[in-house]
């Protein structure tokens, strides 16, 4: 007996079959088993997601040109409106009654709408449909959104200080609010008249003295037609005030730096200066004095 008590064990082996087994062993393995493996460590890792991009932005469109092309809409906008006239009140006033006159004899004419301030400090919007000089204006009233109502005032003409236009384009059509087209006399009297005042000022009597006064001239090719008349005398009178600037910003000497100007037909209007001869390109665009200033000043460095 006491050798079976070896064998198996004898109330030691007893024991520990009978006492149960901790809740997290494992049962073990048999020999030569490859080890078990975790579930937990065996399920797949799903790679780390990237972390998101940010689409570039478009890069900015630039700020000059930008404001290049807003400045050209301008002139352009710009390019009749400067043909108009000032007028008195009562002139504009009369012309808007001729207007509505044609109208209601069945002419097709520009319907406008304007707005009459008046002295009292109120304003009236509407279409001027009938004046009598120096006493009233009948003005149809324009009423939510609408460009005129079955409403009406009378309107002492008195009372009214200041006339407000809408489209002031169509008043293009009105000739006695409007420049006249300069003709190609007109221009050459402004070539000659400008030069010589600007030479006068700066240096009396050069003319005389046998110096070389200030000249303008012009190739007329593309130049001889009423777009291109207008833009030339636009640009002939710019030219003339920028001139006159940088001579007094940098003395008289400018004028003899500086003895004649071209002017001829170009894609855009600009100005130069190569030796003592500026170059002025008449083209789209309404030219300004400073910037026509500033390429003279930079043509003289």
């Amino acid at each position: 007996m006491g050798f079976l008590k070896n064998v198996f064990g004898g109330d030691e082996a007893k024991a520990d079959a009978e006492s149960p087994a901790p809740p997290d062993a494992a049962p073990a393995a048999p020999a030569g088993a490859a080890p078990p493996v975790d579930a937990r460590s065996a399920a797949p890792v799903a790679p780390p997601r990237p972390e998101a991009v940010p689409k570039p932005s478009a890069p900015p469109k630039p700020r000059h040109a930008q404001e290049t092309r807003r400045q050209q809409q301008e002139d352009e906008d710009m390019e009749g409106v400067q043909r108009l006239l000032s007028r008195k009140v009562e002139r504009v006033l009369e012309q808007l009654g001729t207007l509505a006159t044609r109208a209601r004899s069945g002419e097709e004419v520009p319907t406008l709408t304007v707005t009459l301030h008046l002295s009292q400090g109120h304003s009236l919007t509407g279409e001027v449909v009938d004046y009598v000089a120096r006493e009233s204006v009948l003005l149809a009233l324009g009423k939510e959104g609408l460009r005129r109502s079955e409403s009406v005032a009378y309107v002492d003409v008195s009372t009214v200080v200041a006339v407000a236009v809408g489209n002031a384009e169509k008043l293009l059509e009105l000739a006695q609010l409007v420049r006249p087209n300069p003709t190609r006399q007109d221009l050459v009297a402004l070539l000659e008249k400008l030069p010589h005042a600007l030479t006068e000022q700066f240096w009396p009597g050069e003319a005389s003295l046998g110096g070389k006064p200030l000249r303008f001239e012009v190739d007329w090719v593309g130049l001889d037609d009423e777009p291109g008349r207008r833009a030339l005398e636009s640009a002939v009178n710019v030219t003339s005030h920028a001139l006159r600037a940088l001579a007094q910003e940098q003395g008289r000497e400018v004028l003899r730096r500086i003895t004649t100007v071209r002017f001829l037909r170009g894609k855009d209007t600009r100005a130069a200066v190569e030796g003592e001869t500026g170059t002025v390109t008449v083209g789209p665009g309404e030219p300004t004095v400073s910037a026509f200033r500033k390429a003279f000043a930079a043509g003289l460095r």
